[in-house]
């Protein structure tokens, strides 16, 4: 499973940065979220959601002796692994990284998006 974005369908409202937040660390912090929204004001003036692609050969891990299944379950990852990302899809604040988990199976970042930008893909 993963997310499939739709760039020409996201408002740019963010609230799926804040249910990403609250529904992993009970707060709304959009700078500690797992997705991201990011507007191109110089050229498109788009809006694009950025998450972690569920690569099934993770870059991100490259080098590290880690078993992959536990480290998709995990939200908050070592800042390093950010960097490893070709996709650069996993925001960092304060040494660390903020992994999608895909929350179990159940996203909560698509379930508020009423213009569908995000969407499950099986």
């Amino acid at each position: 499973m993963r997310i499939k974005v739709n760039r020409d369908k996201c408002s740019g409202c963010h609230l799926c940065e804040m249910v990403c937040s609250l529904s992993h660390l009970g707060i709304i912090n959009t700078e500690k979220s797992a997705i991201h929204i990011y507007k191109d004001d110089l050229d498109t003036s788009l809006n694009t959601p950025v998450l972690c692609r569920q690569c099934k050969k993770m870059e991100c891990l490259n080098g590290e002796k880690v078993v992959e299944v536990q480290e998709r379950k995990k939200f908050i990852w070592e800042q390093t692994r950010a960097k490893n990302c070709p996709f650069n899809a996993l925001s960092v604040l304060n040494g660390q990284a903020f992994h999608c988990t895909l929350c179990g199976g159940n996203p909560q970042c698509v379930k508020v998006c009423t213009p569908g930008a995000i969407q499950v893909q099986k």
